[in-house]
C-alpha cells in the first residue's frame, strides 16, 4: 500500500528559504540539485514511512526524521499519510512543542 506524502504550506516555504539561501551563497544550480535531492528522499516515505528515525526526546512518537545532511526533514506518520512539517540545517535545534515546528525556521 502507498502512502500519500503530504507537504504542509510551512515546510514548502522552508523548502523556498533553503532554496534562496543556497542561491545566494553558490549557484542556481547548487539549489535546484539540493532541493530535489531533498524531494527525492522524501518519496522513499510513500512505501516505508517509518524508515526515518525517532527523534529523542519528543513527547510525539509519531514524529520522525529523515537525514539528508546538511538537513534533516521532520515528519509525521499518520493513517495512510506522512505530513512533513519541516526541513532544517541539522545544527538548528528542534522546536519542543510540534506547533512550533510547523513555524518557519529562518536558515542560519
Amino acid at each position: 500500500m502507498t502512502t500519500t506524502v503530504y507537504w504542509t504550506p510551512g515546510a514548502l516555504l522552508r523548502l523556498q528559504e533553503i532554496q534562496q539561501y543556497i542561491r545566494d551563497q553558490h549557484e542556481d544550480k547548487v539549489a535546484e540539485k539540493m532541493v530535489a535531492t531533498l524531494l527525492t528522499r522524501t518519496r522513499q516515505l510513500e512505501v516505508a514511512p517509518l524508515s526515518g528515525h525517532k527523534i529523542r526526546g519528543y513527547p510525539d512518537d509519531e514524529l520522525r526524521e529523515l537525514l539528508e545532511k546538511p538537513y534533516r526533514i521532520i515528519y509525521r506518520v499518520k493513517a495512510h499519510k506522512v505530513e512533513i512539517l519541516t526541513v532544517m540545517h541539522y545544527r538548528q535545534l528542534l522546536s519542543k512543542t510540534l506547533q512550533s515546528l510547523r513555524l518557519v525556521d529562518k536558515t542560519k
